[in-house]
């Protein structure tokens, strides 16, 4: 090994390298002689510094080369094995240096030939504007840093036996250590980035010396304190410890060295800590642990260190030797969770050392310094959790599909926290479960500790330790969370008591996107409806002094009323949490003061623990860890009733923060109100699992009286309230069926209680049967309006408001039914009433004028539903504002009014079909900006668009517009839906016009079977989608020269039409006439092509 060793010593080349740079100095300061050539000098200058690298290796190899057995024989094996690649890089990177060289001499030959035949120096020859210049001072720049980093691993390896007394490496040689890990870190991106510079050589040569730097580290470690190793399963986080890693490496950085991370107990942050110290421990000479959730614990830590010191065996003796010590050293500061911790305390003063905390306090992250400062680590990544699990319960390799699938499952439902993976991995490796089982397993243990710790409860039986064990490391992932909670519970302050009734209710919402705004809405809101209330009875008295022959209320509805009003009286006050309650009856201002305040100070308390975790820095956005979120609402501790409160206490917050119509009916009110779908959602959820227990419970208990928690799920006054706000939600998201099951149980449940003729009764039937409509059940819409139409002439009178809108709705309802006729009169007749009522400029007024024009646009009258509708949306863009719902359903009906299916070209078409494009457009982008990209209204208006490309001859697009639309709506409202239906027909139309008449044809023919229209027509009648979609198919049929399929399907259309409206009203329809025109025509083609 010695004479190869000797043998690349001597043929390094750093000779012949030097006498080539030798006369490559002469004649670049031959050509620049005066000093006046700027890039001459530059060029000098790097030459100069390779010579002086190349100088500085020749002497020591010269050196060594003389004394080669003493020097060679201070070296190991190993030493000699690292030793030897380096040798081999220095001598190709100096002999890629002289090639260059070579070149470069040949170079400045020429141009020094070129001047001294011309005389002067001319632009072409100077040495800037030579193409081959910026290249070889960049390449001799790069192998000048190589050959000077690969110096110094050959110092480094001589002097790898120097050490002090105590074993460390002498400052000389550390310095060489230190330095070579620079010099590598500069090099590196430099080669990555030049990929014409970057050869095989200097690869290898930057490779050799890194495996220099791992086996002579800079510091060699002698104390490793840390109480236990990582696990052995230990998997993943590798971003993360590459920020630590470059966090630590940090050399710009002069001073202490401190990161924090910070993240939910559970998520492995000690676990990354004590990977990082091992994964690094040979670069640190001492790495320490002090356990930081409490005082004593901690001063325990320092005293250990202390006796590892030899110094006296307490926290302030081994901070002054940490801070005495000029090796480095890292501190790992775990677990500094508690309030009572003052970390500034833990802490070593001084500028030496390197400080790694662990918490599940965020604000502690303001005291990191170097790199990116602080991380917060959450849940594993969903291929980390998969490995680590598989890993931790030992499962043979190659993992099989069906355990793969099982692993995935299990990591999602435990939210992807290690903690709660490991233990998972745990029970299958001992056999207490399979992994198809492992959830079963995991609901059934939690289940039968609750029902244990209930029994011992009750009945002060003792367990054997076997059962305890069982239990203990059935929940030891909870321990954490437990812990914390109790320590809140005991607490007397205010912002405790409020963290943990925060903390319950957030366990019965959704875990994610809580927004403190649902509580700030519960506690204002019911002022906000007070001053409604308020509000709303002096403009119905306004309204009733202008009503003529006014119906008295009758004895039967005073009396209920009274009853009513009684009861509340005596109800006790909706559950709500403390900070919610305005007990001492504040003004709204001071009180929404006061709320805030507390919240702020609550939540504070849950994100310092990470029981709560900051989703949004901007907004007041939170969530819970899966885990942490099912623990607080199912602690073994809990009583069912407990449970079935808290349960009601979520669903009051969450119904108190939605406004009662029409309050709110704003874009920001709707997009907040959407985005409390997932709450409620999972609140009702776990109410019905409540419920379920609690049947469960109900035949164990000895009495047969009722409990709170049983009489809490039965249906009364509170029920009725939060079913109606909720259905609000559903309906502002499109989930029509949800909605109308809480409405109609709201409405009996009120109809029993003060009648069907209250108003409140009457405006329940409006809600229910315009959810109906939505849901395309017309025929059972105009049902619930007819009664409520009856109800309100019989106990109101026919001019009082409500029956206006009752009157409105029955009307549309009819119109959609086909019975023009009779909406007509209704609509026509109501105009005229609320304009007496609302005056012209009422937004009343508005609605009824643009119900009118939909009657004229169905009787194809459309030039006085542009009128009526031009009318309607200016006063409801004055009233309301351009982007209100209802003023974009006003423009959406002037757009249409403009697409006209009589055939007939009418003045300006061109210009208003383009103005119709714009305004759906328009409509379309406020709908989805304010209703969501698939709420129905604005697949609507979406279609509509489409639909007036197509007008506009862009069927292509409308093509592509129409089939999304359609098959969106068909998962998310129904294919059977009239709607729906009628798309499709409008589709089959266009595909008509691009010329696939076979797909047209065989679409058309399904839509014109007639059950599927039964839910929306009388016994005896048809509806004008169906005969949309026969004349859609005549047109088909007549383009496919099929003209006696076309007269068939005319005759039918013909006997249908007859349906419509009723008594025969259909046959006075316009389309009639276009109808009969086309049979006709449809009667003279074949003797034409005869």
């Amino acid at each position: 090994m010695f004479e190869a060793i000797e043998n690349i010593v001597n043929s390094l080349g750093t000779a012949t390298l030097l006498g080539d740079l030798d006369g490559a100095i002469r004649i670049l300061e031959s050509l620049n002689s005066t000093g006046s050539e700027s890039a001459v000098t530059v060029l000098l200058e790097q030459i100069k510094d390779l010579i002086e690298i190349t100088a500085s290796i020749h002497e020591l190899s010269t050196d060594r080369r003389r004394n080669s057995s003493a020097t060679l024989g201070f070296l190991s094996a190993s030493d000699l094995i690292h030793l030897r690649p380096v040798l081999y890089g220095t001598a190709a990177t100096t002999e890629e240096c002289s090639e260059l060289i070579s070149a470069l001499q040949s170079s400045l030959n020429g141009i020094a030939q070129e001047r001294s035949l011309i005389g002067y120096v001319t632009p072409e020859s100077r040495l800037k504007n030579q193409p081959w210049y910026s290249e070889i001072y960049k390449a001799l720049g790069l192998r000048t840093e190589v050959l000077r980093l690969l110096s110094s691993a050959i110092n480094l390896l001589y002097h790898k036996h120097d050490a002090d007394e105590n074993g460390n490496l002498t400052a000389t040689a550390r310095n060489y250590a230190s330095t070579l890990q620079f010099q590598i870190t500069l090099v590196e991106p430099k080669l990555h980035n030049s990929a014409e510079h970057d050869t095989i050589a200097l690869r290898s040569a930057i490779a050799a010396a890194k495996a220099v730097t791992i086996h002579v580290p800079a510091s060699t470690n002698k104390h490793f304190a840390v109480a236990r190793s990582v696990k052995s399963f230990y998997t993943g986080r590798e971003k993360q410890m590459a920020k630590l890693k470059t966090a630590f490496e940090d050399t710009t950085y002069i001073g202490q060295k401190r990161f924090v991370i910070y993240g939910l107990g559970g998520s492995g942050k000690t676990e990354l800590a004590i990977k990082y110290a091992e994964e690094y421990q040979d670069r640190i000479w001492g790495v320490f642990f002090v356990d930081g959730s409490s005082r004593k614990n901690a001063s325990g830590s320092y005293s250990e260190i202390a006796t590892i010191g030899g110094v006296e065996p307490n926290e302030k003796a081994a901070k002054m030797w940490l801070r005495t010590r000029d090796l480095p050293w890292l501190l790992i500061i775990d677990n500094v969770d508690d309030d009572e911790v003052n970390l500034d305390d833990l802490l070593p003063s001084g500028s030496k050392g390197s400080i790694l905390i662990t918490s599940r306090n965020p604000a502690h992250k303001s005291y990191g310094n170097v790199g990116q400062r602080f991380l917060e680590l959450r849940p594993m990544e969903k291929e980390e959790a998969h490995e680590l699990i598989l890993k931790a319960a030992e499962e043979p390799r190659p993992w099989a599909v069906s355990v793969k699938d099982c692993a995935t499952t299990i990591c999602q439902a435990l939210g992807f926290l290690p903690l709660a993976l490991v233990h998972a991995a745990k029970a299958i490796l001992t056999d207490h479960c399979t992994w198809p089982g492992y959830l079963t397993y995991y609901e059934r243990q939690i289940q039968r500790i609750r029902r244990g710790r209930l029994h011992r409860r009750d009945r002060s039986l003792s367990r054997n330790k076997n059962r305890l064990g069982e239990d203990s490391d059935s929940i030891s992932v909870f321990s954490t969370y437990e812990i914390l909670y109790q320590s809140l519970q005991s607490s007397q302050e205010e912002r405790f008591r409020d963290a943990v009734e925060l903390l319950h209710v957030f366990s019965f919402l959704h875990f994610q996107n809580i927004r403190l705004d649902i509580l700030l809405n519960a506690s204002t809101n019911p002022f906000k409806e007070a001053q409604q209330r308020e509000k709303d009875a002096k403009e119905d008295q306004a309204l009733q002094r202008k009503i003529t022959n006014r119906k008295p209320k009758s004895w039967g509805t005073w009396l209920r009323e009274l009853s009513v009003g009684l009861a509340r009286c005596m109800d006790t006050p909706p559950p709500l949490p403390a900070v919610l309650k305005n007990s001492d009856g504040l003004k709204q201002s001071v009180f929404e003061n006061e709320v805030h305040i507390r919240l702020s100070e609550a939540m504070s308390v849950l994100t310092k623990r990470s029981l709560v975790m900051k989703q949004d820095r901007v907004e007041d956005r939170y969530s819970m860890h899966p885990l942490v979120h099912k623990w607080v609402r199912e602690r073994p501790e809990m009583l069912i009733s407990h449970q079935a409160l808290w349960c009601q206490v979520a669903m009051t917050t969450l119904a108190k923060s939605i406004l009662l119509p029409p309050l709110d009916d704003t874009g920001v009110g709707r997009k907040t109100r959407r985005e409390l779908l997932p709450h409620i959602v999972h609140v009702r959820n776990c109410q019905v699992t409540i419920a379920d227990r609690l049947e469960e419970n109900k035949g164990l208990r000895n009495s047969f009286w009722p409990t709170t928690a049983q009489t809490s799920t039965r249906f009364g006054r509170l029920q009725a309230d939060q079913f109606a706000r909720f259905s609000r939600v559903y309906s502002e998201c499109g989930l029509f069926d949800e909605a109308l099951q809480l409405q109609l149980r709201v409405r009996s449940f009120v109809a029993d209680m003060l009648g069907e003729d209250h108003p409140l009764s009457i405006r329940l039937t409006l809600f229910a049967s315009g959810t109906l409509w939505e849901l395309s059940r017309t025929t059972e819409a105009t049902q619930f309006q007819r009664r409520a139409y009856q109800n309100c002439k019989d106990s109101l009178g026919e001019h009082h408001p409500l029956t206006l809108d009752v009157t409105d709705l029955l009307g549309s309802a009819l119109l959609l039914k086909g019975r023009y006729t009779e909406a007509h009169t209704l609509h026509k007749k109501n105009v005229e009433e609320v304009r007496k009522l609302y005056g012209e400029h009422h937004e009343k007024t508005f609605k009824a004028l643009r119900s009118l024009g939909r009657v004229h646009s169905r009787w194809m009258e459309y030039e006085e539903a542009s009128r009526l509708h031009q009318i309607a949306w200016e006063g409801m863009k004055e009233c309301l504002g351009e982007t209100h719902l209802e003023t974009l359903s006003c423009l959406e009906d002037l757009a249409m009014s403009f697409v006209r299916h009589d055939g007939e070209p009418y003045e300006n078409m061109d210009a208003h079909l383009v103005k119709s494009h714009e305004r759906m457009e328009f409509v379309y982008d406020q709908r989805r900006r304010l209703l969501g990209r698939e709420q129905p209204y604005t697949l609507l208006a979406y279609f509509y668009w489409a639909q007036v490309k197509a007008a506009c001859h862009q069927q292509e697009e409308a093509e592509r517009m129409m089939r999304e639309v359609i098959s969106t709506a068909g998962v998310n409202v129904s294919e059977e839906h009239t709607v729906v239906l009628a798309a499709k027909a409008h589709y089959a139309r266009v595909l008509t016009q691009l010329g696939r008449c076979d797909e047209a044809a065989e679409l058309l023919r399904t839509l014109i079977l007639k059950p599927q229209y039964r839910r929306t027509t009388d016994e005896d009648g048809d509806h004008p989608d169906r005969i949309a979609a026969m004349w859609f198919l005549a047109g088909c049929q007549e383009k496919q020269d099929k003209i006696q399929d076309a007269l068939d399907s005319c005759e039918e259309m013909l006997a249908a039409l007859q349906g419509i409206g009723g008594n025969g009203r259909g046959m006075n329809h316009k389309f009639r006439l276009m109808l009969l025109k086309k049979i006709d025509e449809l009667r003279i083609k074949p003797r034409e092509s005869s």
